[in-house]
């Protein structure tokens, strides 16, 4: 395959520009954020990389629904492959409790909300809003939100009555307090490394038997990644091929 490409470069000398562009795509990089961070999802990290169904077998038959997806905010959010898998290992895993560490615009708890049964909760924490971003990075939190926009998505929403909206740091809150185990749980908050790896301790002890840990901005950030790289030495973690997912099904 490799010698057949040369050949038809060396016919078609264009093609050689292409090439080097797929190589180096820096146009990608400074203008299209979409395709970026996918590329950025490789910088850091060393977890394989497996597809979806393989570590959920089922999924690819699970129907989802999507709210609001183009309303995201490009970069922060989840994408919309990111989210659909989300939604799709929660409906195949029935899960009803469910565990969001950071809330940012409530993008992604409003659809894990109109994907939960009806008897079916969302509990999402974030940072108290006092104080300011400023504030907040001062005390080391490298991607505080701004305050004022986080839930702004579910605020007026119906499916709202699903979601619990808890304020508190991740790093000193008494996690026994929200109100666990939970079916899943994701997480999503500080991104620095001591948070995230507080992060995973905690979510271990507050998962069920059998139940899914995601870790969003694996390869992209590089706290997230060392810190999921530690975790997973004594744990059994994939990274899931083509999103920034790191994933973990507890043992039953």
């Amino acid at each position: 395959m490799h010698l057949q490409r040369m050949k038809k470069m060396l016919e078609r000398p264009e093609l050689v520009l292409v090439q080097l562009k797929r190589w180096f795509p820096w146009r990608a990089l400074s203008q299209d954020k979409e395709c970026a961070h996918l590329i950025m999802a490789w910088s850091s990290g060393a977890l394989p990389r497996a597809p979806l169904a393989s570590l959920f077998p089922g999924v690819q038959e699970q129907d989802v629904l999507l709210r609001k997806p183009s309303s995201r905010t490009i970069g922060w959010s989840l994408d919309v492959q990111e989210l659909a898998y989300l939604l799709a290992v929660m409906k195949l895993t029935k899960a009803e409790r469910v565990l969001e560490i950071g809330t940012y615009d409530g993008f992604t708890t409003l659809n894990l909300a109109a994907n939960l049964p009806c008897s079916g909760t969302v509990t999402t924490l974030d940072l108290p809003q006092e104080g300011g971003q400023e504030k907040l990075r001062k005390d080391g939190i490298s991607n505080a939100t701004v305050p004022g926009i986080v839930g702004e998505k579910f605020t007026h929403e119906t499916d709202g009555s699903k979601i619990r909206q808890v304020w508190g740091n991740s790093m000193t809150l008494d996690w026994s307090s929200l109100g666990g185990p939970f079916d899943l749980i994701l997480i999503d908050g500080s991104h620095d490394y001591a948070y995230v790896k507080n992060d995973c301790q905690n979510a271990l002890k507050n998962i069920k038997s059998g139940g899914t840990i995601f870790w969003h901005d694996y390869g992209q950030a590089l706290g997230v990644s060392r810190a999921v790289d530690e975790f997973a030495a004594e744990h059994s973690v994939v990274v899931i091929a083509g999103t920034r997912f790191a994933c973990l099904r507890a043992p039953q």
